[in-house]
């Protein structure tokens, strides 16, 4: 295997987290140069749906148009600048802007302009005054979109991480589907600490999170397991750990078998190899879209049974010292209703806004917000050494591509995080 750490560890200082010129920094690449998760295809099944979302500070409207593709525009009149739709979620042939009352089309076209034939020139060219469209690509129904033209392509910037993704998102026949829509919530903290916990921390659980084991919502993971830590050069980052027993070969915890099954005979190479005995798999596409999938046994006495969840956020910065999430629960399409509502379950309850995990996490990011104000330690830079000259442990049970390091509690995904983090911001921001 090879050590990741044979690489420099980057000097993250407190002025990373703090200072709103890194910020406005952060917005005018790393948010406009990649390429950021908007939502899902699932979430506009039908022409004439939309949604709204942010991507870093632009507004955008995800739509379906009647041709049946999907777009992403900014949603922003290409008159005045208004907003030209201000609700979550629906279904329009047009959007109209409420201060002059341009209309545009699903696919961003202009369609009309009142007064067009009287208050304006004829020669006019309308066909380039469209809302702006970013450009689009989607993955097991991920849909990703970016403004750039200066970044490469969807699977340029997927790299090797795509291989994780088929595997989590395409492991079951049928695809997956958000189930219960979007939740959306603000946060105390810099966003980055949010991304950095998810890409693969898994030192803090006992400690943030004793109560989960106490409670024993976590069941299998809670005994012998085994960890290894997978990041790309394009700094997505992932962790997956495994209950330490070669009699789980064939077994990924929490499903149904009718719809284990099929996945099983789909015969994706090393699939079944990297899920199963895996007692959770999370980490973040970079470098705003943490993902997880579990399988706690309980939550409660209305929901019993080891039951599996699939989750992905997308934390994107307000301000320094705040950052939005917007949570989704995802359920294989063929799983029963039942089980589908009761995974659904399971996530809120665990993961969810106000759930047992974040409730343990939120707190801690704001008390991190709180520890890094002020002058005093500005100069005292975040230790990120953990894992760093320790022996790897043994070979993992997949062989998928990245760096894989064989170590459960490392820090060596954060590292990589944000060496690529500073890389992409163009300059090393001094203390």
């Amino acid at each position: 295997m090879i050590d990741h750490d044979a690489a420099p560890t980057p000097l993250v200082t407190r002025r990373l987290y703090t200072d709103e010129s890194v910020l406005e920094r952060e917005f005018a690449t790393i948010f406009t140069d990649s390429w950021l998760l908007v939502g899902f295809e699932s979430e506009i099944p039908e022409p004439g749906d939309y949604v709204t979302r942010r991507m870093g500070r632009d507004p955008v409207i995800m739509s379906r148009s009647e041709s049946g593709d999907v777009h992403v525009l900014h949603n922003s009149c290409t008159h005045r600048g208004t907003q030209v739709c201000k609700a979550a979620f629906g279904n329009t042939a047009n959007f109209r802007c409420g201060y002059h009352g341009w209309a545009f089309a699903n696919d961003g076209r202009l369609r009309g302009m009142p007064g067009r034939r009287t208050n304006y020139d004829p020669d006019l060219d309308v066909s380039k005054l469209g809302l702006k469209q970013a450009r689009v690509g989607s993955v097991h129904g991920l849909v990703f979109a970016t403004f750039s033209d200066r970044v490469g392509e969807l699977d340029e910037f997927l790299g090797d991480y795509r291989w994780y993704l088929d595997r989590i998102f395409g492991f079951f026949p049928g695809g997956m589907e958000v189930h219960g829509g979007a939740h959306r919530v603000v946060i105390r903290g810099n966003w980055k600490i949010h991304a950095e916990n998810f890409s693969g921390d898994g030192y803090h659980l006992r400690i943030a999170h004793r109560t989960m084991f106490d409670l024993g919502v976590m069941g299998e993971q809670a005994g012998a397991t085994k960890g290894f830590c997978v990041s790309t050069p394009q700094g997505h980052a992932l962790r997956a750990q495994y209950v330490d027993d070669p009699a789980l070969v064939d077994t990924v915890f929490g499903y149904p078998e009718e719809i284990l099954e099929p996945a099983r005979r789909k015969d994706l190479p090393g699939a079944m190899e990297f899920r199963a005995a895996s007692s959770v798999i999370h980490g973040v596409l970079f470098p705003n879209a943490p993902l997880i999938t579990t399988a706690p046994v309980q939550f409660g006495e209305d929901a019993t049974g080891q039951t599996a969840f699939t989750q992905v956020r997308v934390v994107t910065p307000i301000d320094v010292h705040s950052h939005e999430v917007t949570y989704w629960s995802l359920v294989p399409k063929d799983a029963p209703e039942e089980w589908r509502r009761k995974s659904y379950l399971y996530s809120v309850r665990q993961h969810g806004a106000a759930s047992y995990f974040e409730a343990d996490d939120l707190e801690n990011f704001r008390r991190i917000d709180a520890g890094l104000g002020g002058s005093g330690g500005a100069d005292v830079p975040l230790n990120y050494d953990l894992g760093i000259g320790v022996p790897l442990g043994g070979e993992a049970p997949f062989t998928g591509p990245g760096t894989v390091v064989s170590q459960d509690f490392s820090e060596a995904n954060q590292r990589n995080f944000y060496r690529r983090y500073l890389e992409v911001l163009d300059e090393v921001v001094a203390p």
